[in-house]
């Protein structure tokens, strides 16, 4: 319509142009054919021109839309179709959003076909399946997906292995996980559902294989992270009982995994049970030579040193480096006890007690009042130890157990 007005519009400024040249001056046109002549005006001959060539146009666009109408209508009614399919995608992903999921796979499904990408249809309608606990359902769907026209493989895996896990489906997740890590093992989120389909498996060998990837290309959140490493490398500690291979697995550890409490504790308490007790103590006075931490302290004192003296002495040196903590004060009474030092160890004892009593404090008292033969002492410090145990549990049950129901009248008569 616009190029119409347009047109109509040039005619009459062309028309007034020329009506304004040939006003005073018209022209003669005289043409000659065959013993035929025509005479006229030059204005009235160039207006029969384009006269002529406007009408001439005007058929050319008739024959050219007669002989193009079927493909024309079959044109429209593809637009339209695409229009409806696409018009039914966003109506599917509105009920996802909405949660109602049954009424979206209607929707998802009902015009894949026809949209332009059906790939992205059938990968929210088995979304919407699993979320109806549809699973084989789920499975045609993706199928679709990966079968439709210009469909991404790995967003099909993707959407399979995370729907796989949600059903609970190791075996089938763990399989479409290894495909995804050979196609892409710098992928954020591979990895990063690799990483935790191996933590939940207990495939420990798997996760150290994604450990430095996981700090490089995952972003993953660096405490998760670090979770994991701990978790992979004392298992992998776990599983040597040869001090020889027990070390080796300890030089694998990354640097900054061995300054680590939970992964220097593992491997004390593994030197610890094939009796290498001397080592144990040194690898733990090289992480408390950096960082407190009460549980290798209490493992400290457990260890049965060769050298009870440099023993005590290092953890005399830790109450001065961190002062009188409770558990320094324990270990330090408990070695002194070993060592039959009573008197040292009846005052490390005592000062334990000072801020806040420990019942594991009052029983090596009671032990050291029973090698003074103070039998007196001895009870009344287990006597003491008891109750504090006793309390504890009470209000471990209570805080379990939540707040009791009140108590009708009824029921107290």
């Amino acid at each position: 319509m616009r190029r119409l007005l347009l047109a109509v519009f040039v005619f009459i400024v062309f028309g007034i142009v020329l009506s304004l040249v040939f006003r005073n001056h018209q022209g003669y046109l005289l043409l000659s054919f065959n013993g035929w002549q025509i005479e006229t005006s030059l204005l009235f001959a160039l207006a029969a021109l384009l006269v002529g060539i406007w009408v001439l146009a005007v058929i050319w666009r008739i024959l050219v839309a007669v002989v193009t109408t079927p493909s024309s209508v079959r044109g429209f009614f593809s637009r339209r179709k695409t229009r409806k399919a696409r018009r039914s995608l966003y109506s599917g992903l509105e009920h996802m959003a909405e949660g109602r999921w049954s009424t979206a796979e209607s929707e998802l499904k009902r015009l894949a076909d026809v949209h332009d990408a059906p790939g992205l249809n059938y990968l929210y309608a088995a979304r919407a399946a699993q979320f109806q606990g549809h699973v084989r359902e789920r499975d045609r769907y993706l199928e679709k997906a990966a079968s439709s026209r210009g469909s991404s493989e790995l967003a099909v895996l993707l959407t399979q292995a995370e729907l796989q896990r949600m059903a609970g489906q190791t075996a089938e997740a763990s399989a479409t996980l290894t495909r995804l890590y050979e196609m892409e093992p710098r992928h954020p989120l591979v990895l990063r559902m690799s990483a935790e389909q191996a933590m939940e498996n207990g495939d420990y060998k798997q996760l150290r294989k994604l450990l430095d990837s996981l700090h490089k290309h995952s972003k993953m959140d660096a405490e998760r992270i670090e979770e994991m490493a701990i978790a992979a490398w004392t298992d992998e500690l776990s599983q040597h009982r040869d001090v020889g291979q027990l070390t080796g697995a300890w030089r694998k550890v990354p640097k900054r995994l061995r300054n680590n409490p939970a992964v220097a504790k593992h491997y004390a308490e593994c030197l610890k049970s094939i009796h290498e007790e001397n080592e144990a103590a040194n690898v733990i006075r090289n992480v408390l030579k950096q960082q407190w931490d009460p549980q290798l302290v209490l493992l400290f004192g457990d260890l049965r040193s060769d050298h009870r003296t440099d023993q005590l002495a290092t953890v005399e040196g830790w109450l001065k480096q961190y002062g009188e903590k409770p558990e320094l004060l324990l270990v330090a009474g408990r070695l002194c006890l070993r060592s039959q030092l009573w008197g040292r160890a009846r005052s490390y004892f005592e000062a334990g007690q000072k801020n806040q009593s420990r019942p594991d404090a009052l029983l090596e008292l009671g032990h050291l009042f029973e090698q003074i033969n103070d039998k007196e002492e001895a009870r009344q410090a287990y006597r003491k130890g008891l109750e504090i145990r006793v309390a504890d549990s009470q209000q471990l049950v209570g805080r379990v157990e939540g707040p009791s129901a009140p108590v009708s009248a009824a029921a107290r008569v």
